[in-house]
């Protein structure tokens, strides 16, 4: 949490790609809080706070996709929970170090790499590239999916990522889980 102005924001790069603010969120539980990716809200529900996004309808350019687990269905989600109790970078490091070495993380599961674009976001999970662009005048999300082989993948991170490897990836998308608590 962080103050500016006399007022309490919650300033948090969290979660990637859809699920990302990507400017300070007041803190004030049931106001809605539009930005680039959608409306975003936070919810007291004494000493939890629970941050939630309203998204808009996805558009499936690739039809191969559109019942991909990739797509999100659910208009509105919980993101997640947390407490107003102030914690130091010591409080992170014991799940930090789980997340990147639990055999069933997200972070040792998924080869991930994502960057946020002035409309939207890139992001390419294992071997499947995407490109995400906010429309939200249409209300809707613009989602371009498509595969990409092996081939093709040092070329789609230097030309769309700025990435450059030093060792070959072995890009990888298996199934993960998502439910840690600090």
């Amino acid at each position: 949490m962080v103050e500016i102005d006399g007022k309490a924001y919650i300033a948090d790069v969290s979660f990637g790609v859809s699920s990302q603010i990507w400017e300070p969120l007041e803190l004030i539980s049931g106001k809605d809080q539009p930005q680039a990716a959608g409306v975003f809200r936070l919810i007291n529900k004494g000493e939890i706070w629970i941050l939630e996004k309203t998204g808009r309808k996805p558009v499936v350019v690739n039809p191969q996709f559109s019942t991909s687990s990739l797509v999100n269905k659910l208009q509105t989600y919980q993101i997640y929970c947390f407490t107003l109790e102030p914690r130091e970078a010591e409080n992170f490091t014991a799940i930090g170090h789980k997340l990147q070495t639990d055999p069933v993380s997200l972070f040792t599961k998924k080869s991930i790499c994502s960057l946020q674009t002035p409309t939207g976001f890139k992001v390419l999970v294992g071997l499947i590239y995407s490109v995400v662009t906010y429309n939200p005048g249409e209300g809707v999300d613009i989602l371009d999916i498509r595969y990409i082989t092996e081939d093709e993948l040092d070329e789609v991170l230097k030309e769309q990522f700025n990435v450059r490897l030093q060792k070959k990836l072995t890009p990888s998308n298996k199934k993960a889980s998502f439910c840690y608590t600090i």
